[in-house]
């Protein structure tokens, strides 16, 4: 036989439902939100990554920029790719890169990508999910 309630308690399991649902959703968005940020950090590592590996191989920067735009194809929002060196001696930047590019100087590659978070509670920390990375590479 079923053991009934006594009449006050009737209704407190709602109660304790309705006050721990949005602490658990509260934890999960934000999980969903973290695992973007660093699957969109990755995405933009590898790909300033692939940039600059071949920028230190002597590619133009079209060429550069096409080996980014591969990587990051995948990615929503908006990507901004800047390629730049420094010359050999270390203390001047290159005006261009395919005018200034030497071999033994420092190929320089930034990928920044700006998107919009999964959930609102991404919202809370920042209006975009804004991710940047360079990467140095000498060039052979």
């Amino acid at each position: 036989m079923p053991k009934s309630r006594r009449r006050g308690e009737r209704g407190a399991s709602a109660v304790e439902f309705a006050l721990v649902v949005p602490i658990l959703l509260l934890i999960v968005f934000g999980i969903v939100d973290f695992g973007l940020a660093i699957n969109r950090y990755a995405m933009v590592n590898h790909a300033a990554r692939e940039g600059v590996r071949e920028a230190s191989l002597g590619a133009t920067e079209s060429e550069i920029r096409a080996v980014v735009t591969r990587g990051t194809a995948d990615l929503p929002g908006t990507v901004t790719i800047t390629v730049g060196c420094k010359r050999p001696d270390g203390t001047t930047t290159c005006t261009s890169w395919n005018a200034g590019m030497e071999s033994g100087g420092i190929a320089e590659v930034t990928v920044t990508a700006t998107s919009d978070w999964l959930t609102p509670i991404g919202g809370l920390v920042s209006n975009k999910l804004s991710v940047a990375k360079t990467n140095k590479m000498r060039i052979e």
